[in-house]
């Protein structure tokens, strides 16, 4: 929508824009509260293990409100992944983060698919 600025007070918004605000805000948001060192620790977790800042920051606010929403502490998460290696850390981090996208934008991983000796023997090159 394109801005006009005036000097006269503004109207009252229409139903359309107040539909547009409500779908731009309140029904895809929902404002959590953390605890400082949760979120700092969170954040250190994944910083540790080589993500980069942005990304750590993303991961720790998904696994937090999702404890939030779970009513478990985060330190019981953080502790269970702790024990996992890096490749299933990143597929564990994967799983978490495309249950709090949208179904639109799914996050996947590349597999190497390997052929298995029959299929190599038809294949002529």
């Amino acid at each position: 929508m394109a801005e006009f600025y005036t000097n006269l007070p503004p109207g009252e918004p229409s139903e359309m824009d107040e539909t547009i605000d409500k779908l731009m805000t309140s029904n895809y948001e929902t404002d959590y509260q953390f605890a400082a060192g949760d979120y700092d620790t969170t954040i250190a977790f994944f910083v540790k293990r080589g993500f980069s800042r942005t990304a750590a920051e993303s991961t720790a606010y998904a696994i937090l409100s999702q404890a939030k929403i779970d009513e478990i502490h985060p330190q019981e998460i953080l502790d269970k992944l702790s024990t996992a290696d890096p490749a299933l850390l990143n597929e564990l981090i994967t799983i978490i983060l495309n249950a709090n996208r949208y179904k639109s934008s799914r996050l996947g991983v590349r597999q190497t698919l390997t052929t298995s000796e029959t299929i190599k023997r038809n294949i002529c090159d």
